[in-house]
């Protein structure tokens, strides 16, 4: 073998590791995201997670059962909650009015969030989320994208940068 042949098969080696590891690195990106559960926004308030940015403060007062997922050091995170019907209005209140479209928009959320669903992972599809229920909105306050079941009482939020 050739001095040049090993030049350029030593150069086609080094390219490859490169490739693996910029895929390894992209990969585990997200792993050191950061997962909490409240039992209601009480708890949340009181666990710091309000206050840290996590879990919007504009959700209502009566939210039960919310989840959110953030990325430390960045602004990074994804939420659901469920809230009364009677307390809607104080959610729409916290939303511009006018419905953002989804189809294409991709949440981003880290793949071991396992409580984030199926319909709002990857590129969305508008249309089959309208069919369920699902609405956009912009949040008034931070750059939040908000999807809300009006019907079911379920919002879900995520950061859009």
């Amino acid at each position: 073998m050739t001095v040049r042949r090993r030049a350029i098969r030593a150069a086609g080696a080094r390219f490859a590791v490169g490739v693996i590891w910029a895929l390894v690195a992209a990969a585990c990106a997200s792993i050191n995201s950061q997962t909490n559960s409240f039992a209601t926004l009480e708890d949340a308030r009181q666990a710091g997670a309000v206050a840290n940015g996590w879990v919007p403060s504009w959700l209502p007062p009566g939210s039960q059962d919310i989840r959110e997922a953030h990325v430390p050091g960045t602004t990074a995170m994804w939420g659901l909650a469920n809230f009364p019907q009677s307390e809607s209005d104080v959610l729409r209140a916290a939303l511009l009015p006018d419905e953002v479209p989804l189809d294409g928009l991709r949440p981003g959320i880290p793949g071991r969030i396992e409580w984030w669903p199926l319909e709002l992972r990857g590129p969305l599809n508008g249309e089959r989320l309208g069919v369920v229920g699902i609405h956009a909105y912009r949040a008034r306050q931070g750059d939040l994208l908000v999807a809300v079941n009006w019907k079911q009482g379920r919002t879900y939020y995520w950061s859009t940068r």
